[in-house]
């Protein structure tokens, strides 16, 4: 009787996990980008340091408002990019970059590439052309932005 049980609790086990793997989306990063969990991908020099780091969440209201909104207290400020992307200068983290939202399968995701700080902290040349060569890899295209800013309780995003 307790091998039949271990056999059933066995079976449902894979049987749920098959399921679950069904609705997974998988992405495609751009070279050299490591997988290092939870939706982060990280580039590393030849030192073997970050040099730029990828992010790929889930959609929710509280995620696109907290990576949407200026945070002057904080030092977080947004810009309206192009291609219905947004760039951001985090000046606490000593961060910059690019981020995006995409829509598949009906599941809207968050899309970010940042890298350091370092010279021009508003030249996003390299986020920007990771999130391009992102959507090229995956056949996918961006939420209009315009969309995405209106259903936002209040909007605090440059247009610079």
């Amino acid at each position: 009787m307790i091998k039949k049980i271990a056999v059933c609790l066995i079976l449902s086990l894979f049987l749920v996990g098959c399921v679950c793997a069904a609705n997974a989306v998988y992405f495609t990063l751009p070279d050299d980008f490591d997988d290092v969990g939870n939706g982060v991908y990280i580039k590393y020099d030849s030192s073997k340091k970050p040099e730029q780091t990828f992010a790929i969440i889930n959609y929710t209201q509280y995620d696109a408002e907290d990576y949407l909104k200026n945070d002057t207290e904080y030092g977080y400020s947004v810009y309206n990019g192009t291609n219905e992307t947004f760039n951001f200068v985090d000046e606490k983290l000593s961060e910059k970059g690019s981020i995006e939202i995409i829509e598949v399968d009906g599941q809207k995701y968050i899309v970010e590439s940042w890298n350091a700080i370092e010279g021009n902290n508003h030249d996003f040349t390299t986020t920007f052309q990771n999130l391009m060569e992102f959507n090229k890899l995956n056949n996918v295209k961006q939420v209009n932005a315009t969309e995405v800013l209106n259903n936002l309780t209040t909007n605090e995003t440059d247009n610079t």
